[in-house]
């Protein structure tokens, strides 16, 4: 595996849920950018209950990458990570959703740099983490090759795992 995992991340739920997640989110910080000490570092929001950094996370590293919000009852955004998903700070992203809506989707799809392996994430409402890995994905000259490869290979793992 590379060592820098993209992970797109989609939550759908409720207007309050969907609200006080954007509202933290957003007031975080991820070391990078000036004048963060006037907010909050996101492993602190949202990293796991635990004394290291990479516990905390599920990663040594954490970058926030891109937000895409669509509208009052979902969010979507991405993270950039070391080597793997920041698996440790989803489920704290999660536990502190399904505390407002326990009816919350959270989903998540990542690669790395090579696309080996790509994956996806679901985070059941019990909080049972589950993930899906493909490597067996070749670039074979495909013009288009996130649409012709990358994206069908995410819809067969999100339809493994029962991803609307």
């Amino acid at each position: 595996m590379a060592n820098i995992c993209r992970t797109d991340v989609k939550i759908q739920g409720s207007k309050e849920a969907i609200s006080y997640f954007k509202e933290k989110y957003e007031s975080c910080h991820d070391g990078k950018y000036p004048n963060e000490e006037e907010n909050p570092h996101i492993v602190d929001v949202f990293g796991a209950d635990a004394e290291l950094f990479i516990d905390r996370v599920g990663s040594k590293w954490i970058t926030q990458y891109e937000i895409f919000w669509d509208d009052e009852t979902s969010y979507e955004f991405g993270l950039e990570s070391a080597n793997y998903p920041p698996s440790d700070m989803l489920k704290e992203m999660h536990r502190q959703l399904v505390a407002i809506d326990p009816d919350i989707i959270f989903t998540a799809r990542y690669w790395d740099e090579a696309y080996d392996p790509i994956g996806v994430i679901k985070i059941t409402d019990s909080g049972q983490y589950l993930e899906l890995e493909d490597y067996s994905l070749e670039e074979d000259d495909q013009e288009y090759f996130w649409d012709d490869v990358i994206e069908p290979a995410f819809e067969r793992l999100e339809e493994q795992l029962n991803i609307a």
